[in-house]
């Protein structure tokens, strides 16, 4: 789909410009000229005035008179009862569309058009030319400053120039003399840059669906480890006490909770680094588990033999959750020969 492209510009007698407008007899032919090319590459274009100290007049006579242009594809966008008398709308009414501001106020319909477009073109003109340089180069689309002709049209060029987003031979072709101006390479430079604005705008959206779709994994790991974590607590108790199973499920309760924490932390952060997160929480949680158990066993040596195993079940999995949500801190601690607080539980029995 080509672009909506605004047209901007002027070179009034009348008015000064900084800098200066030059061949200022040439810049209506050239605008004409472009207007032809805007409609032969299938453009939609956007204009704010029909007088004639702007170069939309000029833009919007070559753009009817190439015979390309189609329904509606000249967007009016003035003030309510002025701006929209061009010659051309008596013989072509269906090639305009006209929406005017109901407030009144011409920056209104202008700052808005600008927010909405997809192109700018710049020929000429003063401060409201390069206020719409300046709106086009911040939002990041396709802009096209005429330098040829002097202006503020040539100070967003200079500044296009600066940011490094153009091609040179682009920054050339707008900058090519009165002699060497091409309308047709202008119009060039502008589909060019729509279409790698729209190029990055497609990979963003596919870079923002997949990490969409990352995290709705996440989330889902998530909460299945958050089932097999606590299915873990009744397995412990359907199991016998005292034996190698309820041992096995002791062992493999602070393991799923670790896995459980390191992925919900995982999402938390907006990472996307699934398995590395899964690894690191895992082995974090299993050394605070078995430093948990060491210390009880110090105290206690027949504590998986004791009735009292069960128990340890909400424990391990309370130190496993907490060793994988906050695993960046647990392996801090072991550089740092700080582990974890190994206090032992008190003895059980009287």
């Amino acid at each position: 789909m080509q672009p909506v492209v605004a047209i901007v510009g002027s070179a009034d007698a009348s008015r000064s410009y900084e800098p200066e407008v030059r061949n200022r007899e040439a810049v209506l032919q050239a605008a004409r000229a472009i207007g032809r090319e805007l409609a032969a590459a299938g453009c939609r274009i956007a204009v704010f005035s029909s007088d004639p100290g702007y170069i939309e007049g000029a833009v919007v006579a070559g753009y009817v008179e190439s015979g390309s242009a189609g329904k509606h594809s000249i967007l009016v966008r003035g003030r309510f009862g002025s701006d929209g008398a061009f010659p051309e709308r008596n013989a072509h009414p269906q090639v305009f569309l006209a929406a005017p501001d109901p407030t009144g106020d011409w920056e209104v319909a202008f700052c808005r058009t600008l927010l909405e477009v997809d192109a700018v073109l710049l020929v000429g003109g003063g401060r409201s030319t390069f206020t719409a340089g300046l709106i086009a180069l911040s939002r990041g689309i396709a802009v096209a400053p005429v330098a040829t002709f002097g202006g503020a049209a040539e100070r967003v060029w200079r500044r296009l120039a600066a940011t490094g987003v153009a091609a040179e031979e682009d920054i050339a072709v707008l900058a090519a003399g009165p002699a060497e101006h091409r309308a047709a390479e202008v119009v060039a430079v502008l589909l060019g840059q729509h279409r790698q604005t729209r190029g990055r705008a497609a990979a963003l959206e596919h870079d923002r669906r997949a990490a969409s779709r990352r995290t709705a994994v996440g989330l889902t790991a998530a909460m299945a480890l958050l089932v097999l974590t606590l299915l873990t607590i009744p397995v412990a108790y359907a199991v016998p006490a005292g034996t190698w199973q309820n041992v096995a499920v002791l062992v493999a309760a602070p393991l799923l909770a670790s896995t459980w924490g390191a992925v919900v932390r995982n999402v938390y952060d907006g990472a996307m680094q699934w398995l590395r997160a899964a690894a690191l929480g895992s082995a974090a949680g299993t050394v605070a588990f078995l430093l948990f158990i060491a210390a009880q066993l110090a105290t206690n040596p027949s504590l998986f033999t004791a009735p009292g195993t069960r128990s340890l079940t909400f424990f391990v999995l309370a130190v496993g959750f907490i060793g994988g949500f906050t695993s960046e801190s647990v392996y801090r601690k072991l550089r740092d020969r700080d582990v974890v607080n190994t206090s032992a539980l008190p003895p059980a029995g009287p």
